[in-house]
C-alpha cells in the first residue's frame, strides 16, 4: 500500500471565518483487476481516494459549519448477499459519493444554546455493486436528518 495525504487549516485573523480542507490519495501494487477471473479473493478492500472540506464561522455566539465529503469508489468485500456467494467470493464495490452536512448552533444565554444539525444534505444514498459498474447490487437511501434542539449548561 502507498499513499499520500495533504490536510490545510486556516482562520482568517478574528474574523471567525475558516476552513479545512484535505486530500488523501491511495493505492497499491496489487490491485484488484475485475476482468481476471482467476484471481480469487486478494486485494485490500477499502482503499479509496477522498476528499474533504469544511467551511466555518465561529465568532460572537453563533456558530455553523458545512461539510463536503467525497469518497471514490472502493472493493468493500468478497461475497454477495444476492446470491448467497454461489458463485464464489465475487467483488461488492460501494460506489463513490458525496456527502454533505451542515451544522449551527446560537448561544441564546451564557448557559443555552440553540442547534440545529442538517446530515446528508444532498440526499445521497449508498450503492454497491458487483465486478463492473453495471452489476448493481444494493441502493440503500438513508434519507435527509435534521435535529432541532437546546443544549444547557450549569
Amino acid at each position: 500500500m502507498y499513499g499520500l495525504e495533504l490536510a490545510l487549516q486556516h482562520v482568517f485573523s478574528d474574523t471567525g471565518f475558516g476552513f479545512q480542507a484535505n486530500g488523501t490519495l491511495v493505492g497499491s501494487n496489487k490491485p484488484y483487476d475485475p476482468h481476471d477471473l482467476t484471481t480469487s479473493g486478494f486485494a485490500v478492500t477499502g482503499l479509496a481516494d477522498s476528499a474533504n472540506l469544511i467551511a466555518f464561522y465561529d465568532k460572537n455566539g453563533f456558530q455553523i459549519r458545512i461539510a463536503a465529503n467525497w469518497r471514490d469508489s472502493y472493493l468493500d468485500h468478497f461475497g454477495q448477499q444476492q446470491n448467497y456467494s454461489a458463485f464464489g467470493a465475487e467483488p461488492t464495490f460501494v460506489n463513490s459519493s458525496w456527502n454533505m452536512d451542515i451544522s449551527t448552533s446560537y448561544a441564546l444565554t451564557d448557559n443555552l444554546d440553540a442547534y440545529c444539525d442538517v446530515m446528508n444534505l444532498l440526499d445521497t444514498t449508498y450503492a454497491t455493486r458487483g465486478r463492473f459498474p453495471e452489476q448493481m447490487l444494493d441502493v440503500v437511501d438513508y434519507g435527509r436528518r435534521i435535529t432541532l434542539g437546546l443544549h444547557y449548561r450549569r
